[in-house]
């Protein structure tokens, strides 16, 4: 099953792929009328099957207006998670791994969209990998 990680932000979207608990960061793309068209041509392009949103207590109505907008654009379904420190978690990962500044700025909000879904795995894989003796 393919995951699609999206960070909302005011000013930028940041998308990521994830699949069996491995993510990657794709594409990072400026707010505006045509990222709902942006994202289905992504959902197609790499056979997407569910959506996981990042969801921010600072951004609460933005997020429900965008989710809603997102939900009538898309015919997948879409979960809802905590995304709660995952931009400076990106940051972090990318001052350790010596990028470059101009890189960082173009590309957090992708790599903070990959922290969502590894977020979203991480959660999920302890439920399905969870053994219990009766």
């Amino acid at each position: 099953m393919r995951y699609l990680g999206i960070d909302y932000g005011k000013k930028r979207v940041g998308l990521a792929l994830g699949e069996r608990g491995l993510v990657f960061p794709l594409v990072v793309y400026p707010q505006g009328k045509n990222i709902f068209d942006q994202i289905r041509q992504i959902c197609v392009a790499e056979k997407v099957d569910r959506v996981v949103l990042g969801f921010s207590q600072d951004l609460k109505k933005e997020i429900k207006i965008f989710f809603q907008k997102l939900k009538n654009s898309l015919d997948l379904p879409i979960i809802i998670q905590n995304e709660a420190l995952t931009t400076r978690e990106a940051a972090d990962k990318m001052l350790l791994s010596s990028t470059r500044r101009k890189d960082r700025r173009e590309r957090i909000d992708a790599v903070a969209a990959a922290q969502i879904l590894a977020a979203y795995f991480d959660s999920h894989s302890l439920k399905k990998n969870h053994i219990y003796l009766l």
